[in-house]
């Protein structure tokens, strides 16, 4: 099967690596231009909140089309071979209907693709992205329905005896099922983001996982099953080449974001397979995480409970200053505050900043932090009548040597939030996924936001950016590791 002369999935193979150092050596080349034009962010979970190229997705998806328009005459090549591929007597006559479906797929990637792109550049509203999915995926309907058509289900055993068959046929339901898959599958990547790493180390996880089943499956020795993994198989291959190549530079810490546009390419690419090579249960086996993240957060989605602009984990800095001396910094500024000395106001309100900063661990204490450091140097230096060299020196390196950052979960309040979004807040906090804060009276007050990003900090406590990206990557290979022994153990037990 591997072999050149005998199938394309070689070339296939060699296209994607191709592919791969492309995006790996023009993301970088591509960040001032992006910069000058204004596709640019800052990075809210780094200190030095450093400013990143965005919509480097596009990048990613443009190469991805490339190598697959230049893989088109490859798939063919039998036909092209042939003595005389016009002659009628020719047994492999030219398959248009395999090529139809191959060129639909490449559309509506490009649909998406554009239309992500016009997402990072204009902000649209959530009502547009909703809609334009299902745009995009017109094509690989019409051409499901013309060359494939089939809209029938098998029904589960212990449902047989309730309908008395063992098969339904969903008509024009089966159309709006695989339609909102399309329009689910792009805005799952999207919802399920927000740090270094996760839209596409996600992303890379499933692509895996439905190579591996593609390449277990391809010698089934049914044709038409085996052009299906192998359809799929010349559709992700080169996604996961340039996905790994946007990987290294969008991975902790990040040079680079990818945008909007990754997120509907990534999307549309695993429903164009999912659709086209029929394995459309199996695909949302692969997107359970992604099925949770977005039940669990459809109480903000959908306006229940209050839902701000960006609900990505909030950065927390470690505390560097040990416990006793917080102590004495605040012991410090009530004997100041009772004196009333005028003198010493000016440091007095120093430290209480520095006090309280240093006792919660909240961003944006840095400064506070390096004021209080200075204070406490300085007041050692004056005992051990240290030189001022040597305390400036100290006063500087101390925060930058001690500091670190950590992720935790970001909250949201409840005003204006609906009867139904409270009572569903309630259930979550019983069943130990929603960490509710509470006033003196028992009033719920506020809530951490509600992804799985947050609730991974809720039940693990804070962790670093690159340890929260390693717990969803590792939260995704379990899964997928979950739905190949449903389909492959399980489903025999409901299907025979």
């Amino acid at each position: 099967m591997w072999q050149l002369r005998n199938e394309p999935l070689a070339v296939c193979t060699c296209v994607s690596i191709l592919a791969g150092l492309a995006t790996w050596c023009l993301v970088p080349a591509a960040v001032n231009t992006f910069k000058r034009v204004g596709l640019s962010g800052k990075d809210m979970s780094k200190p030095t909140h450093p400013v990143l190229a965005e919509s480097m997705g596009v990048v990613a998806a443009t190469i991805y089309l490339i190598a697959t328009f230049l893989f088109i005459p490859v798939q063919f090549r039998s036909w092209w071979s042939a003595q005389d591929p016009q002659s009628p007597h020719n047994p492999r006559v030219f398959s248009f209907d395999r090529l139809g479906e191959y060129l639909s797929a490449l559309l509506s990637l490009q649909s998406m693709v554009f239309l992500g792109f016009a997402d990072d550049v204009f902000d649209l509203r959530w009502r547009f992205k909703l809609l334009l999915p299902t745009i995009a995926s017109i094509p690989i309907l019409i051409v499901y329905y013309v060359g494939y058509g089939v809209t029938h289900v098998v029904v589960p055993v212990f449902m047989r005896p309730l309908l008395g068959t063992h098969i339904v046929d969903l008509g024009t339901l089966y159309y709006v099922y695989i339609g909102l898959m399309a329009v689910f599958c792009t805005n799952a990547i999207n919802i399920l983001a927000g740090i270094n790493g996760v839209e596409v180390g996600q992303s890379i996880v499933i692509a895996l996982s439905i190579i591996a089943k593609d390449i277990a499956n391809v010698n089934s020795g049914n044709a038409e099953a085996e052009y299906n993994h192998l359809f799929t198989l010349y559709l992700l291959l080169p996604f996961v080449g340039v996905s790994s190549a946007l990987y290294y530079w969008n991975v902790y810490p990040a040079r680079v974001f990818v945008g909007d546009t990754y997120c509907y390419f990534a999307g549309m690419t695993f429903a164009v397979c999912g659709i086209l090579g029929h394995f459309s249960k199996t695909l949302l086996l692969l997107f359970l995480p992604q099925v949770f993240n977005f039940i669990y957060s459809a109480p903000q989605i959908f306006g229940l409970v209050p839902c701000p602009r960006h609900r990505l984990p909030k950065m927390a800095v470690d505390n560097p200053l040990p416990r006793r001396v917080v102590s004495r910094l605040r012991q410090e500024v009530d004997l100041d505050q009772r004196t009333g000395s005028d003198s010493s106001s000016e440091s007095s309100s120093a430290n209480v900043v520095s006090a309280d900063a240093a006792a919660t661990g909240l961003s944006g204490v840095h400064q506070a932090i390096s004021t209080a450091m200075t204070s406490f140097s300085k007041g050692k230096g004056r005992r051990a009548k240290r030189p001022a060299s040597s305390r400036r020196s100290r006063s500087t390196s101390a925060p930058s040597a001690h500091l670190s950052t950590y992720m935790v979960a970001s909250r949201t309040t409840f005003e204006g939030a609906k009867p139904l979004g409270l009572s569903i807040v309630r259930l979550y906090e019983c069943l130990g996924i929603a960490d509710v804060e509470r006033d003196d009276q028992g009033n719920m007050v506020s809530v951490n936001n509600l992804t799985l990003l947050n609730l991974v900090l809720v039940r693990r406590g804070r962790l670093t950016e690159s340890q929260l990206n390693n717990c969803i990557l590792l939260i995704q290979i379990l899964n997928s590791l979950l739905a190949f022994f449903i389909r492959y153990r399980l489903s025999h037990i409901f299907y025979f």
